[in-house]
Formats: C-alpha cells, sequence, structure tokens
C-alpha cells in the first residue's frame, strides 16, 4: 500500500488521523551511519536508545493505538511495529542468544508479504465470534463488562516493545484487562486429540502451557498494557475455553532485560544502517533526509523525486509543487 499524499492514495494514512502520530522507528536510518566502526555504532545505538526513551510522547503513542485498532487491515499498525519486539516474537527473542540475520530481517519486516494462508484466513474471520462469545460469556458473572478492540500499544519508557491483545476488558468487579484469542485451524472442528499434539498451546488439562510462545506473548501483552491479568481465549466449532492468567512477574524479570540488550545490540544497528534491507537503493526514501518512506509524503512534479512533509515545511498538498532544486533551475 503506497503511503504517499498522492491524489490516487485512499489509504487510512491519507486522513487528518495520521497527524500527531509519532515517527516510526523505520525512520531513525540514516546511511552515513553505515560509515561507523563497530565500536562507534554500538555507542551511536546506546545514545540512540536512551533519546528514545526520553523523547517519546505519550499522546502520540495513544493516538498510534487509536488509529491502528483494526491492526493488520491498518497501515500504519504495519509501520510502527517494524522494527519492535512484539508479542509474538517476545518467546523467541527472550529464549535465543542471538538472533540469527533472517530473524532480525523479518523483525525490520524486509520482504513481508501478506499471509494469505488457510490459518491465518480462519483466524482473522472467527476472531470476532470469539469475541463476541466471550463477551457474552464473560458478561453473566462480571457487572458492567466492556470489550473493546485494541490497536499497538507501546510505552514511551519501553520503546522497542510492542503488543496488539485482540481485546481490552474492563469490568467493575475485576477492572482492566487484555484479551488474546485463539482459533486453531488444524483443531478448528474439536479439540479431540489436541492433548497428544507436543506443539499444541494447552497441556492434557486444556491450561496454557508456560513454555509455550502463547504464554510469553501474553505476559508481555500485560506488560506493555499495564494490566495484571489476561483471558486466554481458545475457540473452535465445538469448544470455548477461557483461562484467565496472571502477570508471572519471576518470567518478565528475566526476560524483558535480555529483550532489551537484544534490541539495542542487535536490532538497533539493523534500524540505524539498514544493512540487510536487500531494497535499499530501490525502495522509495525521501530525497532529503535520505530515510525510508513514512507519514505523508509529496512527489516533485519536475523531478519526481520523493520528500516527506516535513522535511519540506508543507502541511497541506498543493496543487503543483516542485522542490527547491528545480524552483531554482
Amino acid at each position: 500500500m503506497d503511503n504517499s499524499d498522492t491524489d490516487t492514495a485512499s489509504s487510512d494514512t491519507d486522513t487528518e488521523e495520521q497527524t500527531g502520530l509519532p515517527e516510526p522507528l523505520t525512520a531513525l536510518f540514516d546511511t552515513t551511519l553505515r560509515e561507523l566502526s563497530p565500536q562507534e555504532l554500538n555507542v551511536k545505538c546506546e545514545e540512540t536508545f536512551q533519546r528514545l526513551k526520553t523523547t517519546t510522547q505519550r499522546h502520540q503513542l495513544e493516538k498510534l493505538q487509536w488509529v491502528t485498532r483494526q491492526q493488520s487491515k491498518s497501515h500504519d499498525w504495519h509501520i510502527h511495529r517494524a522494527g519492535r519486539i512484539t508479542s509474538t516474537k517476545f518467546h523467541h527473542v527472550a529464549t535465543t542468544d542471538k538472533l540469527s540475520k533472517n530473524y532480525i530481517m523479518n523483525i525490520m519486516q524486509y520482504n513481508k508479504t501478506t499471509l494469505n494462508v488457510p490459518s491465518v484466513i480462519w483466524g482473522e474471520n472467527m476472531e470476532q465470534t470469539a469475541r463476541q462469545q466471550y463477551s457474552d460469556f464473560m458478561s453473566k458473572n462480571h457487572q458492567g463488562l466492556l470489550v473493546s478492540t485494541c490497536g499497538l500499544v507501546v510505552q514511551p519508557s519501553e520503546p522497542h516493545l510492542g503488543s496488539s491483545p485482540d481485546g481490552i476488558v474492563t469490568c467493575t468487579c475485576c477492572g482492566k484487562g487484555v484479551v488474546e484469542i485463539k482459533c486453531p485451524y488444524k483443531y478448528r472442528e474439536s479439540l479431540q486429540g489436541s492433548t497428544e499434539d507436543p506443539k499444541f498451546c494447552l497441556d492434557n488439562s486444556l491450561v496454557l502451557k508456560p513454555s509455550h510462545t502463547y504464554y510469553y506473548q501474553i505476559q508481555l501483552h500485560m506488560f506493555v498494557c499495564d494490566v495484571n491479568y489476561c483471558d486466554f481465549v481458545v475457540w473452535t466449532k465445538k469448544e470455548f475455553i477461557v483461562q484467565r492468567v496472571g502477570k508471572d512477574h519471576k518470567l518478565l524479570q528475566d526476560t524483558l532485560p535480555k529483550a532489551q540488550e537484544a534490541f539495542v545490540s542487535q536490532v538497533l544497528p539493523e534500524l540505524l544502517t539498514r544493512r540487510f534491507d536487500p531494497a535499499l537503493e530501490s525502495q522509495r526514501a525521501c530525497k532529503f533526509c535520505r530515510r525510508p518512506d513514512f507519514g505523508k509524503t509529496i512527489d516533485c512534479n519536475k523531478c519526481s523525486s520523493h520528500f516527506h512533509y516535513s522535511c519540506v515545511n508543507i502541511r497541506r498538498k498543493p496543487t503543483m509543487w516542485s522542490c527547491l532544486d528545480c524552483a531554482e533551475s
């Protein structure tokens, strides 16, 4: 999806909603940093991380959560996940000593394609049904229950982490929590045979396995969203399981520092230099700052060069516009 502000653009990022969002982490790219020595780049990464933690504005992140509630259907959701350790990647990052080049490229979303596979389609199609069933079920025993959708959540003090739970739940008796919904395609008809499957998320007692990637996923949900419980939902055509999972302080204490170290030492260098980016030379980039395409952009009518609005001090797209070089020639 093109993120440019042209006459033909029709995405949600071409609306006023995009104004006031933080810059994505991919905007940290600076081609001159490729000339730094490994030691100099390490110092730059530490400085950049500390700056991110003190300059990221809460009101911008709150707006980001609001405008990305459609999650995978939102262009901004994809843009702002790139370069972040999200809940779905937390298990791998927390249990791996050194991230592979391919996995870092995966975090950066290089060559990202739409997962048009049956399991993903099934999960997306059934999620709303499962959410409504969860809401109806929980409303019987929880006063004032409200379940709402949620976008990408990022905390100012933890800018390298991102979480997108399937729902936010509140009630007068339990307060605020998150909801994570799984509609397993392999067991879409029923959970029969799942207890013999070592890769399935539930154990023989139909309880979420603490070693499973989903357990780590919901733990990061709770940490980033600053809540103390997650209702983990497994939905099939025959079964409906809700397990309330509390925050695992010991696991988070052990894994969060490792995730931060992996980000600063392995992911952030790639955000700054994009050494692994196979399409760096061909992708659209702002001619002024040389950073990747994000936010509102405009093309010069004469040379077709690409610019961010902020780089050329434009607030609204004019009918005709030429860059400074072309205007002076």
